[in-house]
């Protein structure tokens, strides 16, 4: 597990997959696609997104947990 930002971690599952954990949470799931972009999920919203970085990822989903309320989040 490796540090993406100060609240999301990150753990290869495979290449080219990564597990996306916010304050040790599991939050979603990247996937290269292409060597300049990963496809990004989030677990509970089913949301998604194309994305640059992991740095990215991370960042986007930090904002949909800060605007969920923690007890839909953790659902």
């Amino acid at each position: 597990m490796f540090p993406v930002t100060s609240r999301v971690t990150c753990v290869c599952t495979m290449p080219g997959v990564y597990r996306l954990y916010y304050q040790c949470r599991r939050v979603g799931e990247a996937v290269t696609i292409d060597n300049d972009a990963l496809y990004v999920s989030h677990s509970s919203t089913e949301n998604g997104r194309v994305v640059a970085s992991l740095s990215a990822a991370a960042r986007w989903l930090e904002a949909i947990e800060d605007a969920v309320p923690s007890h839909l989040a953790a659902a």
